[in-house]
């Protein structure tokens, strides 16, 4: 015959704890980083928990019961780290039902960042199921008051998207497949991945890139693919920093600073886009962070969290890929198959570009070249470089067969001048060629 639980065992067990219990099956999956997992994984039937999810039903009442003394210490990743993992180590504490260690982890988060609105919510839950019964995600807060509701759908697509980052972590032997090859002189890359508000930062070394740092972010109220000014829309595409901005030459609203970005950019002019200022850049003090689409087109990322990423960074030309989503490859496949014939169209480029080969040249473009271009580059192609070096490749799929190729060109006196060159490449056919290009210094 099967023992039947204990009444205190059956109470515990039936928790289930609106934003803090979200997704908590995930936390305890094996995917989780172990680094994070500071809390209790005791799975015997007593502990097991009913989670509520991130939707609008109402979830199960719950209470705190049974709960131990506060004497254990906070896990290290409950005080230390990112604001985020320090959020997320409260959610795993929950999801082991250490309840009341997961109160005081949230009491020191909420202490030392009052306007991360996420952990104050979450904080506010479980000082209510403290208290008595909760009936779903911020019951606890005037859910009645007029825009309060939005505020929580808001927050819920936050947390949920946080959690969604720790679950769905990139393999370490895995690079986006945009990358197609970087120079060593091209030290840091960057993929936006809008379809989970995450921005991934890779370092580029003699190993190859490796993943280095990932925040949360917010893009466009109008989501992503910008057309025109004013749509709220993030464009999708590659994009280089071009500058950093201090935040005395900027608006409070952009919060510690910004990274422009080059949009509109030769491919977007081409194709009539229209708009400008897209950055990367911070928050209002008044805020930790704000809803995955909250922007007006550009990507929104925490005051510290922008700070860290900028002090990384050169001042410009790091590459920043914007996409709905990161297409993830085994590095060591990411140089094959139809990566090989692009290569070979960008190498006969090259050669006809040495060789000052016109005829070469003019079969490589979309249209004969010295037509559609500014003067600038007419001027470039009557005469051959003394060399070409720092070539990088970089693509992005939400539109179709692209490639931008950035290089430098050394001029044929003495190869002391030296100019940033950009093509935009499409494929038509088997056939590469390149549809816009210009010189960006």
């Amino acid at each position: 015959m099967t023992p039947v639980p204990s009444r205190p065992q059956r109470r515990r067990g039936a928790l289930a704890l609106g934003v803090v219990g979200v997704l908590g099956t995930l936390l305890l999956s094996s995917n989780a980083p172990s680094g994070l997992l500071a809390a209790d994984r005791d799975s015997s039937s007593g502990r097991k928990l009913a989670l509520a999810t991130l939707d609008a039903s109402p979830a199960k009442h719950l209470r705190l019961v049974d709960e131990p003394p506060a004497s254990a210490p906070l896990p290290a990743a409950a005080l230390a780290g990112s604001p985020e993992r320090r959020l997320i180590a409260v959610y795993q504490l929950v999801a082991a039902n250490n309840l009341d260690t997961a109160l005081r982890a949230a009491d020191a988060l909420v202490a030392s960042h009052p306007n991360f609105k996420l952990a104050q919510l979450v904080h506010a839950d479980l000082m209510s199921a403290r208290a008595g019964a909760l009936s779903g995600f911020g019951t606890s807060s005037t859910s009645n008051h007029t825009g309060v509701t939005d505020g929580l759908a808001e927050l819920r697509d936050e947390a949920r998207l946080r959690l969604q980052a720790l679950q769905e972590r990139p393999t370490p032997d895995t690079v986006p497949d945009e990358f197609v090859s970087l120079p060593a002189t091209t030290r840091y890359a960057i993929a936006v991945d809008t379809s989970r508000a995450r921005l991934y930062l890779f370092e580029n070394s003699a190993q190859g890139l490796q993943l280095v740092e990932d925040f949360y972010v917010s893009v466009g109220k109008q989501g992503v693919d910008k057309l025109v000014e004013g749509d709220q829309r993030t464009p999708l595409g590659v994009y280089f920093i071009t500058d950093h901005l201090s935040p005395r030459l900027l608006q409070r609203r952009f919060g510690a600073g910004a990274l422009p970005l080059n949009y509109p950019n030769a491919y977007d002019k081409l194709k009539g886009r229209t708009g400008s200022g897209i950055l990367l850049h911070g928050v209002p003090l008044t805020t930790y962070s704000r809803p995955p689409l909250d922007s007006d087109g550009c990507v929104a990322m925490a005051n510290e969290d922008l700070q860290r990423l900028a002090a990384r960074l050169p001042q410009r030309d790091t590459p920043v890929v914007i996409t709905r989503q990161i297409k993830w490859v085994q590095a060591a496949q990411a140089k094959h198959g139809e990566r090989e014939a692009f290569m070979r169209a960008v190498q006969a480029w090259q050669q006809a570009r040495m060789a000052n080969n016109a005829q070469a040249l003019q079969s490589l473009y979309e249209s004969t070249p010295l037509d559609p271009m500014d003067l600038q580059v007419r001027q470039r192609l009557t005469r051959a470089p003394a060399a070409i070096d720092d070539i990088s490749v970089v693509t992005w799929y939400d539109d179709p067969d692209k490639m931008v190729v950035t290089f430098k060109e050394y001029g044929a006196a003495n190869g002391q001048h030296e100019h940033l060159l950009r093509q935009y490449w499409g494929r038509s056919g088997d056939a590469w060629r390149i549809v816009v290009e210009g010189q960006v210094r």
